[in-house]
């Protein structure tokens, strides 16, 4: 953001700030709701520990084997060391006591459960039912979520393939409650035998019955009305999910867990965090893991494991891995993946225990720097042998997990860039922070390449150490541990925002949750009307009765009593469902047994890994559909039957997908393509017509009596921050404006005086002139001979459009900020002679041309002002 603009912003939130007065009430057409947060919300009773909202921005310890009351011991010790969620071993029901067992030999039996209750019984080691609910009170006081480990796939054996005597008689003797119990899974790439057939003698229990369904639904109602924000799902790619391969499916995901979701949000008023085990692959490809991945984030043990591997053998290049695929190359976007230095598994199979405490911190810091991506932690115990419920001070608690934790924390939301050079692995966070890695030994004096980080000078949180920036080079000193996270940290101001962000729906309302932090209050506007207070986690409904087209902008600030954060603004467009961009497939003809389709925009660009996204079948046509991502609106299509498939596919492999031009499509028989026109959908009027508020002023209609210039609101013969802030004060009550002075705050000219006529000032004085209404003009009397102070021009940026474009985009943003435009971009406007212009903010420092999204230029790095990008070079524009 220019200074220019930060100054007026600054200037006008310093006015509202200043107002007491009762403030316009917000549009009829906006209702609120009950609901508290969007994720469980912490009350904290010390220091802030920096810790983060959403699990998946942070990282989970996972507690196992420590009883519950071992956990609240160390909860402030936890937090201190930035984990922002624990995760406990199973908690239900089990099978034989774990009182004086040892880990070694133990462990086990938590992973097989009798029952789906939590364990209130004297032989769990880990603790009472009311011990539980006591450890979660605790975590909440230190803003940390409690994730439970959740066994949903089968239940306990009396010996291989058998019953435990143990299961109730309602399940154990209810056949339908089974899936067969003799035959294990032997066949690692086909759906059915993964989720049909038992997992190394476990007895596989059918989650498409409704009645187990229920019983897991009321298991973790039950936890999450004891205090649990979550739940790590074992064995999950063993359960099916809606759509799966050979007949496989089922609508276990989709029901329990949206039953568990709705009974959080009525109850606590928080959405769980999901997380799923998937090990190697889930034997499907990636239609399977996109179907995982709309209900839960899953583990990526390929990648984690062989990073660590990679670590421990001294090889930089092998450990800074960027992806996340599994054995197949299938792979999660890095927001539903959980990466680990290891697991318990790997811990108690004995593949990591022998490595070093100094090779899983340095695993650590390569895996829990990721963006993205939460990261997972074994607090290993001290001992093998240790008894069950023992909690243990391990590695977990040494200063470069901390350093890594809380850097991890402090750059959510910036971009990354991992890379190696001779035996250094390291990852760079955005413009201002490094995560350094000595494979190869402890201490050492480095020089790597800076791809991303700004000059300057940063300190190591670990040693203290100083590292500089300069001529391309992070240069600096290791310290002993191997590990160096590299930042100046800085206290995080307040900020706020809405969940979900600016997007089009296509329904009649769409919910919006307003959040902020490091703040004591927030205040949102809704269509430019007066701030209204709200709490973190207050819910808003927005759209009702209004005509499909209309957008609505919701802006949001929020204040610690000293700092007032920056206004953010969002935007949401009603959609008439009818109008959103399909493809659609005849199938009469063709009898798939399954129909994907691909859409994609060039390599890196497109609907998931081939063969796609699986495509439903319209009840209202008979056609298989699928909507098209706003980003693939241009792009092209492939639609196939499955992933292997050759004939039954179109267009055939190596040719260009169908083009779909921004059009809604359907392809028929003889692989006829062509525009499909759905009947337009009519909404209903609703019972209650919306209303508009009631301006504050009566509507003006004074003629003029001398030349008046509009947005000079107190006459002085120029337009200031002092116009904008006299409509402040008119809206407010605290004066009235009229006659000549109602006339020039009109700065819309639409016979009312409102908050937006004070935004269109503000647009007039920061140069954005197509904003700014009627400012600068006069109406009635003489014009004077003295023009007014003129906007300024503002910066352009110029591209010459050899190829043709039937339009051009501008998409610009920084290492600091993703969101100044939203791809593709701002359209550009036409010059003539092929040259397209658009004014961007000085903040930006990376801008990419398109046509609307398609036909793309690589990432170009802004020059300057004024400047023109002609044949791949930048030039100055001299009109």
């Amino acid at each position: 953001m220019s200074k220019k603009i930060m100054s007026v912003i600054l200037a006008l939130c310093m006015t509202l700030s200043c107002l007491t007065a009762a403030g316009i009430v917000a549009e009829a057409r906006t209702t609120e709701t009950a609901e508290v947060s969007a994720q469980a919300t912490s009350v904290e009773t010390g220091a802030d520990y920096g810790l983060v909202d959403d699990v998946q921005d942070g990282q989970i310890l996972q507690c196992w084997n420590w009883s519950y009351n071992g956990i609240k011991a160390n909860m402030q010790k936890i937090a201190e060391q930035g984990f922002s969620a624990i995760q406990t071993s199973p908690i239900q029901t089990i099978k034989e006591t774990t009182q004086n067992r040892q880990m070694s030999g133990s462990w086990w039996v938590f992973y097989q459960p009798s029952d789906f209750k939590i364990d209130t019984s004297s032989q769990n080691a880990l603790g009472t039912k009311s011990d539980f609910k006591s450890m979660c009170d605790e975590a909440h006081k230190y803003g940390v979520k409690v994730i439970v480990d959740a066994v949903l796939n089968h239940m306990a054996n009396n010996g291989d393939n058998t019953l435990s005597p143990t299961i109730p008689s309602d399940i154990r003797n209810d056949s339908s409650c089974w899936h067969s119990i003799t035959t294990n899974t032997s066949n690692w790439n086909s759906r059915w035998d993964i989720t049909h057939n038992c997992m190394g003698g476990l007895p596989d229990l059918n989650t498409g019955n409704s009645k187990i369904q229920n019983y897991e639904i009321a298991f973790l109602k039950e936890c999450i009305d004891a205090g649990a924000d979550g739940f790590r799902f074992d064995g999950a790619k063993h359960i099916e999910v809606p759509n799966d391969n050979e007949n496989a499916s089922s609508n276990f995901w989709s029901n329990v867990l949206g039953a568990a979701t709705s009974y959080a949000k009525s109850s606590r008023g928080f959405t769980p965090y999901y997380y799923g085990e998937i090990l190697d692959s889930t034997g499907g490809g990636q239609s399977i893991v996109n179907q995982y991945t709309n209900y839960m984030s899953v583990t990526c043990n390929t990648v984690s494991d062989n990073i660590r591997s990679q670590v421990n053998s001294g090889n930089a290049s092998g450990a800074k891995r960027k992806d996340f695929c599994y054995n197949d190359g299938s792979q999660p976007a890095a927001s539903k993946a959980v990466l680990w230095n290891e697991s318990h598994d790997t811990y108690a199979n004995g593949s990591s225990r022998g490595q070093s405490d100094t090779t899983l911190k340095k695993t650590w810091a390569l895996v829990g720097s990721r963006a993205q991506a939460c990261g997972m932690y074994l607090a290993r115990p001290s001992s093998y042998s240790n008894q069950i419920g023992t909690a243990s001070v391990t590695a977990w608690g040494d200063v470069e997990v901390k350093a890594v934790n809380q850097f991890k924390n402090y750059f959510v939301g910036k971009t990354e860039y991992p890379s190696s050079e001779g035996s250094i692995a390291y990852n760079e966070r955005g413009t201002e922070g490094v995560v350094l890695v000595n494979c190869g030994g402890s201490s050492t004096s480095v020089s790597v390449t800076a791809h991303k980080m700004a000059a300057g000078t940063y300190t190591d949180q670990i040693t203290g150490n100083t590292f500089t920036v300069s001529n391309g080079k992070i240069s600096g000193k290791i310290g002993s541990t191997g590990v160096a996270v590299v930042y100046n940290a800085k206290p995080a101001g307040p900020s706020a925002s809405v969940t979900p962000g600016s997007q089009s729906y296509n329904t009649d309302t769409l919910t919006l949750t307003l959040n902020y932090k490091n703040a004591t209050s927030g205040q949102y506007s809704i269509d430019g009307g007066s701030y209204q207070s709200f709490t973190d986690g207050k819910t808003i409904t927005i759209g009702s009765g209004l005509a499909y087209g209309t957008k609505t902008t919701v802006s949001v600030k929020a204040t610690d009593g000293t700092t007032t954060s920056d206004i953010q603004t969002y935007t949401y467009t009603k959609v008439d469902p009818s109008l959103v961009q399909k493809v659609y497939f005849d199938n009469s003809s063709y009898n798939w047994s399954s129909v994907y389709a691909y859409i994609y925009a060039d390599s890196s660009t497109n609907n998931g890994a081939w063969p796609g996204a699986q495509m439903t079948k319209d009840s209202a046509t008979g056609y298989y559909v699928i909507e098209v991502p706003e980003e693939l609106s241009n792009g092209y299509v492939i639609l196939t039957e499955s992933k292997d498939a050759t004939s039954n596919r179109y267009p055939a492999d190596g040719e260009t997908g169908m083009a779909l031009n921004g059009k809604t499509m359907i392809m028929r028989a003889n692989h006829s393509w062509e525009e499909y026109t759905v009947t337009p959908a009519t909404t209903a009027a609703p019972t209650t017509q919306p209303t508009t508020a009631v301006p504050t002023t009566v509507p003006v209609t004074t003629v003029p009596a001398d030349k008046v210039l509009i947005g000079d609101t107190n006459i002085d013969g120029k337009i200031t921050i002092s116009d904008a802030t006299e409509i402040q004060y008119h809206i407010s009550e605290y004066s009235t404006l009229t006659g000549d002075n109602a006339i020039a705050a009109d700065t819309d000219k639409n016979g009312t005086i409102n908050i937006k006529d004070a935004t269109v000032i503000q647009y007039y004085l920061v140069g954005l002139t197509e904003s700014a209404g009627h400012c600068g003009e006069y109406t009635g009397g003489e014009t004077p001979t003295t023009q007014p102070t003129t906007a300024p021009s503002g910066d352009y940026v110029y591209y010459y459009n050899s190829n043709g474009w039937s339009s051009v985009n501008a998409y610009y943003w920084s290492d600091d900020n993703t969101s100044l435009t939203k791809w593709p971009g701002v359209d550009m406007e036409s010059v003539g002679n092929n040259v397209y212009r658009t004014k961007y903010p000085s903040a930006a420092t990376y801008i990419i041309f398109s046509n609307n999204g398609s036909n793309q230029t690589s990432t170009i790095t802004l020059s300057g002002a004024n400047k023109i990008y002609k044949n791949g070079s930048w030039s100055t524009y001299n009109g």
